[in-house]
């Protein structure tokens, strides 16, 4: 929201946005109703800067009723987050309201990675400057979150005390309620607002500095404000694709000779007999097949650390003792990792990992090594499970992303806005976790920090490939948008298409993305494998058994795999049980052209989406059952 002091002499509003729906209905007398600041502001005795979360509570509601023809509801705003995790007293006039940007279906999905690049030192030069490019555009695409505080409001004419805008037979009477609030009234429906309805609000007398030529006008608190302002209607929304936009045909279009298409499975089982089998007890795992769970988990992992080495990590199931790592948080689970020799069946080496959340905490780097979050910190592990660099964490990690060749690292750290008290109010407000600000730091391949910056939360984390960053974009009619902007500042549209479902996106070696999405017409999950130049390399058809895909790859010889869970038993979106999966299937590509190289399919799969591994010479796929550890030859040629 672009509002300016267009009164000459007056006063800055406090621009902000509702964080979630209101409905008059629903609400009752003393409900906290939260608000969002969306550009930085300063008065006097308080600094709001953006993303502070301003409370109000209900004083008054009344729903609509049939006798009178009308809803009204009467808020207050008593406090703010003046540059303090906790909130303070500030008693705040809703002066006037406008609609939602209409970017429901518009916008940014995926988090950028922006960067600061004064950072410097005697290795990184080179880094810094094809980084710069990278800082440019994120300064500018971080103003169009999709569900965010990020959006950057566009002005319109100056609008005064109690305008509403956008909003169909809503009135605004400020300051007419009891104390210092603001009636909301509709004819012939409830009051109802929208998840991100603008709002400005303007301090109450005595909290801000007057000028002697004010002009000011009372109303029935007793109260002088500033009357003018510039909130939004609407939000610029990012361009729509035009033809001359976007290269080629949709990424639906699967020409022969350029990919593959990866049929639904047969009956016949392919791959052979695995070359080693290793029973998972004996590696000390426990699985529980019986737990109900909404998504797969993210507990057990395979990676290859050089020839018949083979790292087996999981979730032993063991009584876990939590222990502080400070502000990275607690333990909350015990991963066990095991470097098996496949060469003799030997544990060469048994460790366990803590970590302080249930996310992701290894990423495969080349070189056979493997990137992984342990406690209050990032290690880099080799062969013979040896540390080699480590970073240390001040905070919960929110996420981790690496160019598939291993040349740049991006590392997102969580910076808690609120105290503890405000966190639990706001997420039992809103129904989830609120916003936080994720502090983004850039490593190269030895490891050092090249560049840091801020980002937020909501976003998914940023994709990488080799040749810059990816962003996907939402159009409007459920179309998509994948777009790369390269380390030397160069634009292009890689793909577009359509989905039911909000697309996930990742990248894998050697140099590919993996983009799941849902078919238009029967909402059924489906994936595909796309080039650095965005041409379709594979696409996997959709079948009504499919729960889950996941890929990974690797640079040397150019050889990918994809995961795909299956069940007959659990529909897409249920709870289900690791006894109650089927099958998974696991298919063995070129990267060059999508040739199906191998495959396997077995039963009894695990509750996770990971575990399973290329070796790095592509002649070895391991896979973990909830059973054993197996190792299947893959045909190269």
């Amino acid at each position: 929201m672009c509002a300016k002091n267009v009164a000459q002499p007056g006063v800055t509003p406090i621009q902000a946005e509702l964080m979630a729906d209101l409905n008059a209905r629903l609400l009752k007398v003393g409900a906290p109703v939260y608000a969002r600041v969306a550009v930085d502001w300063s008065g006097t005795g308080c600094v709001l800067r953006k993303g502070a979360v301003l409370e109000a509570h209900v004083v008054s509601v009344a729903p609509y009723n049939r006798s009178t023809k009308l809803s009204e509801l009467d808020l207050a705003f008593t406090q703010a987050q003046c540059a303090a995790p906790k909130m303070a007293a500030l008693d705040l006039l809703l002066a006037a309201m406008a609609a939602p940007p209409r970017i429901s279906d518009l916008g940014i999905l995926s988090d950028p990675v922006p960067m600061n690049t004064s950072f410097s030192g005697p290795n990184n030069q080179a880094a810094l400057s094809s980084l710069r490019a990278m800082q440019i555009s994120s300064n500018v695409d971080l103003k169009l979150g999709l569900d965010s505080s990020a959006y950057d409001f566009p002005a319109l004419p100056s609008m005064h005390m109690g305008d509403v805008s956008g909003i169909h037979g809503l009135k605004l009477s400020v300051g007419t309620g009891t104390g210092i609030s603001s009636v909301l009234a509709s004819k012939g429906h409830d009051v109802s607002l929208e998840k991100h309805t603008l709002l400005l609000l303007v301090p109450a007398e005595g909290t801000y500095p007057r000028s002697e030529s004010e002009t000011t006008r009372p109303n029935s608190a007793g109260t002088a404000v500033a009357a003018a302002a510039t909130p939004p209607e609407s939000v610029a929304a990012p361009p729509v694709a035009r033809p001359s936009d976007v290269s080629g045909d949709d990424v639906d279009l699967c020409d022969p000779a350029h990919c593959n298409v990866d049929l639904p499975p047969g009956d016949e089982i392919e791959g052979g007999k695995p070359e080693a089998r290793f029973s998972t007890r004996q590696l000390g795992c426990a699985p529980r097949p019986q737990k109900e769970m909404k998504d797969f988990d993210r507990d057990e992992e395979l990676a290859w650390l050089g020839a018949g080495q083979l790292l087996v990590a999981f979730n032993p199931h063991q009584l876990v003792t939590r222990h502080s790592f400070g502000p990275s948080g607690f333990t909350q689970r015990v991963i066990r990792a095991v470097l098996l020799d496949t060469n003799t069946g030997r544990m060469a080496r048994t460790v366990d990992w803590e970590l302080t959340d249930k996310a992701e905490y290894l990423w495969p780097l080349a070189a056979n090594r493997v990137l992984v979050h342990v406690g209050s910190e990032l290690r880099v592990y080799g062969e013979g499970l040896k540390i080699g660099q480590r970073m240390a964490l001040d905070g919960p990690l929110a996420f981790v992303r690496v160019t598939p060749d291993g040349n740049f690292i991006a590392v997102g750290q969580v910076r808690e806005r609120h105290s503890p008290e405000l966190h639990a109010q706001l997420r039992e407000s809103l129904g989830s976790e609120p916003e936080e600000d994720v502090a983004v730091t850039v490593l190269n391949h030895d490891f050092e920090t090249i560049a840091k910056s801020d980002a937020r939360s909501n976003l998914m984390p940023p994709t990488l490939l080799n040749e810059g960053q990816v962003r996907l974009l939402a159009l409007p009619k459920r179309r998509y948008r994948v777009a790369l902007l390269t380390w030397d500042s160069r634009r292009s549209v890689l793909a577009s298409f359509g989905s039911s479902c909000v697309p996930q996106l990742s990248s894998l070696a050697p140099d590919l993305l993996f983009l799941t999405s849902c078919d238009l017409h029967n909402g059924l999950a489906e994936y595909r494998v796309l080039n650095s130049s965005g041409k379709l390399t594979l696409k996997g058809f959709s079948s009504p058994d499919d729960l889950g895909y996941a890929a990974k790859g690797i640079a040397d010889p150019g050889t990918f795999v994809v995961k795909t869970v299956r069940s007959s038993a659990v529909s897409s979106g249920g709870a289900f049980s690791a006894s109650r999966l089927d099958s998974e299937e696991l298919g063995v590509y070129r990267a060059g052209d999508g040739k199906r190289l191998s495959g396997v399919r077995v039963g009894s799969p695990s509750s996770s989406m990971d575990g399973y591994a290329l070796a790095a010479d592509g002649s070895q796929l391991a896979v973990l059952t909830r059973d054993q550890v197996s190792i299947y030859p893959v045909d190269r040629k």
